[in-house]
């Protein structure tokens, strides 16, 4: 039975960043067969009212897709619950789906990787998605093109709708998680010391964003993410346009060519200590407490230019 995938793309203000990232999507040529829908938030006011006009009118123009679906936001729902009403629509209307955000750049085999991919690890319940990104790593002499992870990686990613019925983006659920599942913290930040800290400011509406969410799913579930040896997208979002990202752009990592057209995914099961502890390196606490003390200089330096 043929399965319904599709394309799903993230975006706000930036047209210029979400024209780059479309043309590269092109270069797969797996383009012209899949629909894509975009999920396009609205503005928050006069000041961002002619960057979302024109990265809106922007859509209308493209082709070399199957067929351009769009979700037009009437109104600023903010990352989040843009995130959280896209994959809800994708989950309930397709059976698989891959996802690019507007500051993604992506290589001309990220979809082939991605569709091949969900067909191999379709009926693997442990595994939750495949992400096309990976933090710059040495796999020696290891045979395969995937690496096993328990880590959620928003960079360019894809799954099924079935493993999403149950992800909680409800606040008061989620509150009630933390508080009353035995070694929550613990699970929660075995894989990077930032996410204790990032779902409480979603609790507490310091920030905007969906990620967490599905970190939070993935840990209490004891499921798996699939990672690539080679990333298959870059990150282009470190600058002042982005809403969620600011400083030094620790995702700088090689990029895959394009070329490969075949992958060779390694079982579900298959765990490498060595491999998981280079993907983790970036959200230890020594790294962490690196970004926030140069960060915090950058932010600093900033407004002092501002006040001269």
């Amino acid at each position: 039975m043929e399965r319904k995938i599709i394309i799903g793309v993230f975006c706000y203000s930036r047209a210029n960043k979400l024209k780059q990232c479309i043309n590269a999507l092109l270069k797969n040529p797996e383009c012209k067969q899949l629909d894509i829908v975009f999920f396009s938030d609205g503005f928050k006011g006069e000041h961002d009212k002619n960057g979302v006009l024109e990265t809106r009118d922007y859509i209308n123009s493209i082709t070399g897709f199957k067929s351009v679906i769009k979700h037009f936001r009437d109104r600023n729902y903010s990352t989040g619950p843009n995130f959280q009403e896209g994959l809800t629509f994708l989950s309930d209307n397709y059976d698989e789906f891959i996802i690019v955000e507007d500051d993604l750049i992506v290589s001309p085999n990220y979809i082939k990787f991605l569709m091949d991919g969900l067909a191999f690890y379709r009926n693997k319940k442990s595994v939750f998605c495949i992400t096309a990104y990976v933090y710059p790593i040495k796999v020696n002499h290891y045979s395969y093109d995937t690496i096993v992870y328990k880590r959620f990686c928003s960079y360019g990613w894809a799954g099924w709708a079935d493993r999403f019925k149950n992800v909680i983006w409800d606040h008061r659920e989620l509150k009630n998680l933390m508080d009353n599942s035995p070694g929550f913290n613990k699970r929660l930040n075995a894989e990077g010391y930032d996410l204790g800290r990032m779902i409480r400011k979603q609790l507490t509406g310091k920030i905007s964003t969906w990620d967490v969410q599905l970190q939070v799913h993935v840990a209490e579930n004891r499921l798996k993410v699939i990672y690539p040896v080679l990333s298959k997208v870059n990150n282009i979002g470190f600058d002042e346009e982005s809403t969620n990202t600011f400083g030094i752009n620790y995702l700088k990592t090689p990029i895959d060519n394009g070329v490969a057209r075949r992958f060779k995914f390694c079982d579900d099961d298959l765990i490498i200590p060595d491999l998981q502890k280079q993907i983790k390196k970036p959200f230890g606490l020594k790294a962490l407490i690196s970004r926030k003390v140069i960060n915090t200089f950058i932010k600093a330096t900033k407004q002092v230019k501002k006040a001269n």
